[in-house]
């Protein structure tokens, strides 16, 4: 199961990597075109898109990863992923169809100004198809077909990419431009995934296995609602006390610390499908123990880069106007580690409680809100940062908690604590000192070098371990 991890991991964090690589180095660009409000108006939208994601066809994805591996059967196979498309496609059309016939009051309410209804139309456009493709991507992890993941990944990256900045830049349209350039995207991702998924699906519904994934997946749906809640509410409630600029500002500092997302895509593409496929092994547990431990050792690392040269990096990318999202960056790479560290705690998946996970998501979303209505008047954007770094942390407490009840993982918790402190500690150090560029960057090298130190010492990580993933890469590259 580890040797499959690597390999699939690593597959599946490469085009995640080029694409979040290609929308960081989009910044300078995207900050040149659009305003703080305007920044501000899309992270709305994307709220409501993260919303609209989790409820519109009930989570049936999650069915599908439930049962579609658990199915020996060719047909039940079928049967399963057609009936996910297709429920997924009707929902989305009537959503979508709503949506543009109230979007001169949804525009306004959404988006948070007045003026933006075409632009809201088009986001609508993205979001429908979007929510197409998102179904059609994750089949491919359900049938363990990482490398045409990665290849639809890449065309749709480059892609959104391309055409984002050629609508928005160089026909000066700005944010539609932008929102247009995604949904061309997704709708390339949407073609190539049918085409190459094309022995999965029928024009067929199957109301009995439909029902039964919906048995298992709509639980999740309020679930969902709490989790965009937590995900979220920091923005909404930063619109709320401060103004839509300020959102900007934090959604510039939270895609700055969203490249921690770039490591953690290749953790969350393999692990899931290969914990369904192989939990009922006695080696699971172990193995599992393993990977998690692996995460937290290179969860630090790129915790204590983007940390460190925050503030260089929001130099390089952005305009003054921009420079104070560094503020939020410390907070906010744990936070979101955090947030997506629930699939290490899969046992309640694996024992089919999943209404336990709407209890766990609901106490994380009112413990959010509370807390960003407590700190966001007295301490601006970084008490909304603060809030979510405690609230995920309390979220992910539980999540292990009743995970290890049900389906128990040895964990090695103390060499992991003690790892964190220590690099946590360094981390709060280093900015102490004041050096000119090139000091600031010997320093920080050296900070990586000791970090680097400790995970070894500790034993987060092993030699073997990084050899037998080098092997993997050039394997796969050369």
């Amino acid at each position: 199961m580890f040797r499959a991890f690597l390999k699939n991991s690593t597959i599946y964090a490469i085009p995640t990597f080029i694409s979040r690589g290609l929308s960081l180095f989009l910044i300078p660009i995207y900050t040149r075109v659009l305003s703080p409000e305007d920044f501000g108006s899309l992270d709305l939208l994307l709220v409501f898109a993260g919303l609209i994601n989790l409820t519109v066809a009930l989570e049936v994805s999650q069915g599908v990863a439930r049962f579609y591996s658990s199915k020996p059967s060719v047909v039940s196979q079928i049967a399963y992923a057609s009936s996910g498309l297709w429920f997924t496609l009707i929902c989305y059309t009537v959503f979508a169809l709503l949506c543009f016939y109230f979007s001169s009051f949804l525009a306004t309410f959404v988006m948070g100004r007045e003026g933006l209804e075409l632009a809201f139309q088009a986001g609508i456009c993205y979001i429908w198809i979007n929510g197409i493709y998102c179904l059609l991507h994750n089949q491919f992890r359900w049938e363990h077909r990482s490398l045409q993941y990665a290849q639809v990944s890449l065309v749709v990256a480059f892609s959104t990419a391309g055409m984002a900045v050629f609508l928005s830049y160089g026909l000066h349209w700005g944010l539609l431009g932008l929102l247009l350039g995604m949904a061309f995207g997704a709708i390339l991702g949407v073609v190539m995934s049918l085409y190459l998924l094309r022995q999965t699906f029928r024009f067929q519904l199957d109301a009995q296995k439909l029902k039964e994934m919906l048995v298992f997946s709509s639980p999740l749906v309020i679930s969902g609602i709490a989790v965009i809640i937590s995900t979220y509410i920091d923005r909404i409630m930063i619109n709320h006390f401060l103004s839509v600029s300020d959102v900007g500002l934090y959604g510039v500092g939270f895609r700055l610390a969203g490249i921690v997302g770039l490591f953690m895509a290749g953790f969350q593409g393999a692990f899931t499908p290969l914990v369904y496929k192989h939990y009922q092994n006695v080696d699971t547990p172990r193995q599992m123990a393993r990977i998690f431990r692996v995460f937290i050792a290179f969860s630090l690392l790129v915790f204590m880069l983007l940390v460190l040269f925050a503030n260089d990096i929001l130099a390089l990318l952005t305009t003054p106007e921009y420079y104070s999202a560094s503020q939020v960056v410390v907070f906010l790479v744990p936070a979101i580690l955090l947030s997506q560290m629930y699939i290490f705690a899969p046992g309640i998946g694996i024992a089919k409680k999943t209404h336990l996970i709407i209890w766990v998501n609901l106490m994380g979303a009112a413990v959010n809100t509370l807390l960003n209505w407590l700190m966001i008047p007295p301490y601006g954007i970084t008490g909304a940062a603060i809030a979510s770094l405690v609230a995920y942390s309390c979220v992910f407490l539980v999540y292990i908690t009743l995970s290890q009840r049900l389906y128990r993982v040895p964990h090695q918790w103390t060499r992991m604590v003690i790892a964190t402190t220590l690099t946590s500690l360094v981390v709060w150090v280093v900015p102490m000192f004041s050096f000119e560029l090139m000091g600031r960057v010997l320093v920080n090298l050296s900070a990586l070098f000791v970090v680097v130190g400790i995970i070894i010492f500790t034993g987060l990580i092993q030699l073997s371990e990084l050899l037998q993933l080098k092997k993997i890469v050039r394997r796969k590259i050369f």
